[in-house]
């Protein structure tokens, strides 16, 4: 018995110096606990003391200290690493860095001085600094992932310019301008001619919105910076018959199914964007002159209703017809005075 008690301890012993010798390859755990009265396990959380967006010398860095629970160590190593999460492809990882400091924003660049070279969302473009990089995903909200061996992560916004301070390269604000906006009616249908001059953006298509007050707004994508759109709610024929009791009518003569649409028929914001982008108002085109040669508008259709072109050409022939019905009986009465006055 003695003998097989020896080999139990023998056992022990083995099982002890094996675990022991795992434990001394694992540098930092990965969850740090400690053990009270009652046997319950704590766990020690890892906490993000600072982490603030800045904008020092036109450059966008990130300021963070990274405070570890008790019992962790940070050394050469088990350094810090901060993982910036591109949502839409690769990481950034910036690896070997201290439990406190400063590092630049990615995408963000400085010569040997520290002075800016680059800026995260621009690129350098014959000379001239235009909105657009493999960066672009950095300059709104981003995660941040800190980690030595336990791991905490934020949000952090990019730094915002100020008068003393760029976090954008000099001179590179895009700007958008409005060249034309003209509310057009050609052949009863209502269009907007639209023109827009943008610098800075190496964009070439702009998407136009028209706000709707009361409910979803009409969307117009990937249109050229200039040229002309129907007009929400219209029809993009004229002589048509449209049926009154699915909303259509016209408008200043002009088809429109108000049902949808109605809030599109007086003055309505449109929002040019190209990146950046503008808000106008602009107003439903009235009747002129030419918008309707040769016909006589009608001001309230009703389904199955004639179409007004061939109301007013029926009435038009009706009219010649009896005219012309006229004429003749009173040609058949002068024929016949004229015979009777010869026999006479």
């Amino acid at each position: 018995m003695r003998t097989s008690k020896g080999h139990r301890t023998t056992g022990r012993a083995v099982l002890v110096g094996a675990l022991t010798a795992a434990a001394a390859l694992l540098t930092v755990p990965v969850v740090a606990t400690s053990a009270s009265a009652d046997d319950e396990t704590e766990t020690y959380v890892p906490e993000i003391t600072v982490a603030s967006p800045v904008c020092d010398g036109d450059v966008p860095y990130l300021d963070y200290v990274f405070e570890l629970p008790e019992g962790y160590e940070n050394d050469e190593e088990n350094p810090l690493s901060i993982t910036w999460v591109n949502p839409d492809g690769d990481d950034v990882v910036q690896s070997g860095l201290p439990l406190a400091g400063r590092v630049l924003w990615p995408g963000a660049e400085v010569d040997d001085q520290g002075n800016p070279v680059d800026w995260p969302g621009w690129s350098l473009v014959d000379g001239e600094w235009v909105v657009g990089d493999e960066f672009d995903w950095v300059r709104e909200g981003v995660t941040v992932v800190f980690e030595v061996n336990p791991s905490a992560e934020t949000v952090v916004a990019y730094p915002p310019s100020s008068p003393d301070c760029a976090t954008n390269p000099p001179g590179g604000e895009p700007t958008i301008k409005v060249d034309v906006l003209t509310p057009v009616c050609v052949e009863g249908v209502s269009y907007l001619d639209y023109g827009v001059s943008v610098t800075g953006t190496p964009n070439t298509t702009a998407t136009l919105t028209w706000h709707n007050p009361d409910g979803e707004d009409e969307v117009m994508t990937d249109l050229p910076l200039s040229g002309r759109v129907l007009w929400p709610g219209a029809y993009p024929e004229r002589f048509v018959d449209l049926p009154a009791d699915e909303g259509w009518e016209l408008v200043n003569n002009m088809w429109i199914n108000t049902a949808t649409h109605g809030w599109a028929t007086g003055t309505v914001d449109v929002t040019f964007a190209v990146n950046p982008e503008v808000t106008v108002p602009v107003t439903y085109p009235q009747d002129t002159s030419n918008c309707f040669p040769g016909t006589t508008p009608v001001d309230n259709p009703v389904a199955g209703s004639q179409n007004p072109s061939l109301a007013s050409t029926g009435a038009t022939v009706g009219l010649y017809a009896a005219i012309a019905a006229g004429l003749a009986v009173v040609g058949a009465a002068i024929v016949l005075l004229t015979r009777r006055t010869r026999k006479s």
